[in-house]
């Protein structure tokens, strides 16, 4: 029996974390959900995650700042955490900068259930 691995899906919209968790049902993962970065530092402070899926576009601290503050931790845990960036910012300086800044992966919205399920396969190899 997998073991359960806790998923922290920070984003504004209810709706895009509700669409992320039907996309990964199946698997071993409990959710944790935050509205905004600091919201989501917060619950990585308290909780153990193994993995992090993030917007970039949030009102409060936004997915960019998010990652940089969380690379900047004093726990080595929270400081190597992987971050999945799903964002439907398109432009091409965003992807490079989160990316620069500690991002694991980057997805455009709207991702296909296949894609996200074959990144987190990547990025977060115990959960296959």
């Amino acid at each position: 029996m997998p073991q359960t691995q806790t998923v922290l899906l920070i984003d504004d919209s209810p709706t895009i974390r509700a669409i992320v968790r039907v996309y990964l049902m199946g698997r071993s993962f409990e959710f944790l959900e935050a509205e905004n970065g600091a919201k989501g530092l917060e619950t990585l402070r308290t909780r153990p995650v193994q993995l992090v899926i993030a917007d970039v576009n949030m009102p409060g601290m936004d997915g960019l700042t998010f990652i940089k503050q969380l690379r900047a931790e004093a726990r080595p845990e929270l400081r190597t955490m992987p971050v999945i960036l799903l964002t439907s910012e398109k432009a091409p300086e965003v992807r490079t900068q989160g990316m620069e800044l500690g991002a694991t992966a980057f997805l455009l919205k709207p991702v296909s259930g296949a894609r996200l399920t074959e990144v987190v396969n990547q990025v977060l190899p115990a959960a296959r």
